[in-house]
């Protein structure tokens, strides 16, 4: 990462390098403590809401009005309000890095699906398991399974996206599941159509799968109660953004471009067509920003050691903390006090990263045992 100078001393674009491995990691880890501070945050009472997946511009109203009114709560309300965005640096990291793996060639249909099963699903099962047993021993394992284990079961599988009752049930954040499942889907589809048509393919599908959330989402919502964006066309785009950056590996990105995402992400708040696009915007100035981040955490050999810990553990991380936030969330209601949301959410951020890390422990004897069991 660097900045290009031009004309002396004015900078005139951001010099995009490839990211690699332990960058990547630095960046999971940001991505996730937005998750997970959202996912926590924006549970407490009187937070605007977000526009993740529908658009209201009451939120954006009473998202300014709040830092208005209670400028020491930003950070409860920034959380709230924007931290759901560190999903769609995961829907560009994935494209990114499955197209850098890859490259040119194009994986077997099977065979990638396979590969990508094995990487995902061990982890899904182990953490299912976990939250039967936490909400077992706070709700009664017989009421867990009786009102929750159909719609655990339809998680897992993904197709609890095309049910409203089930997306976010039993855990909210696991409608992220099945949205990547249905990428891994395509992917060797994609990559045969790029091979044969070039990158010409990349903006053909981004523009159809942004039509298709225009045109084809109220259809799906009016007709089929189904949110688009609880579908892999919701961020499609997002995913080929990073197909495309991996593509090209060095990419200069003129100032004028960022700031113009800035500008129309900014208007995607208060506009709906401009909202339809503000994932593939932010990432544009989002993922720079972050990269800079990463380079100033370089600097000091214990953030990195630390963020490269998360990162590492960011898919567990994941995985758990839908279901952990209860009962710590109930006393935070209890007491909206912007203090109270921040103390509570940091013994949160403490307990998830600890059952995390139990997760990966029994994920790793497991593959383990059965590695030993086939050998």
């Amino acid at each position: 990462m660097r900045l290009e100078a031009a004309d002396g001393m004015r900078l005139r674009a951001y010099s995009w390098r490839e990211i690699g491995r332990d960058e990547s990691l630095l960046l999971r880890a940001l991505a996730i403590l937005m998750i997970i501070l959202h996912n926590y945050l924006h549970w407490v009472s009187d937070t605007p809401g977000e526009n993740e997946f529908t658009f209201r511009i009451v939120r954006v109203h009473e998202f300014i009005n709040g830092l208005w009114n209670t400028p020491q709560d930003f950070v409860r309300l920034c959380a709230s309000y924007l931290g759901h965005y560190g999903v769609q640096v995961f829907f560009f990291l994935s494209g990114y890095g499955i197209t850098r793996k890859y490259g040119d060639s194009i994986p077997s249909w099977w065979g990638f699906l396979k590969r990508r099963w094995a990487a995902l699903y061990p982890a899904v099962f182990i953490a299912a398991i976990g939250y039967l047993v936490y909400e077992g021993f706070r709700l009664g394992f017989g009421f867990v399974f009786q009102t929750q284990g159909l719609n655990l079961l339809g998680q897992i599988t993904g197709v609890s996206n095309f049910s409203p009752d089930n997306v976010y049930h039993p855990i909210g954040p696991w409608w992220f599941i099945g949205v990547i499942v249905q990428f891994y889907l395509l992917v060797p589809l994609i990559f045969k159509l790029i091979n044969t048509y070039g990158e010409r393919l990349l903006y053909l599908l981004a523009a159809l799968a942004l039509l298709a959330e225009f045109f084809l989402g109220p259809v799906l919502d009016s007709w089929a109660d189904v949110n688009i964006n609880h579908t892999i066309i919701g961020h499609l785009d997002v995913c080929l953004l990073g197909v495309w950056f991996a593509r090209r590996g060095k990419v200069e990105i003129p100032w004028v471009v960022l700031l113009g995402a800035v500008l129309l992400f900014t208007l995607g708040n208060f506009y709906y067509t401009l909202w339809l696009i503000s994932g593939g915007l932010l990432i544009l100035f989002l993922l720079p920003a972050m990269r800079l981040v990463c380079s100033a955490m370089s600097r000091y050999k214990k953030v990195v050691v630390v963020g490269m810990f998360l990162g590492n553990l960011s898919l567990y991380l994941f995985l758990c903390n839908g279901y952990l936030r209860r009962p710590m969330i109930e006393r935070a209601e209890a007491d909206p006090h912007w203090w109270t949301s921040i103390w509570s959410c940091l013994i949160f951020l403490g307990i998830v990263i600890i059952w995390a890390i139990i997760l990966r422990w029994v994920d790793e004897k497991t593959r383990q045992y059965f590695r030993n069991l086939i050998h």
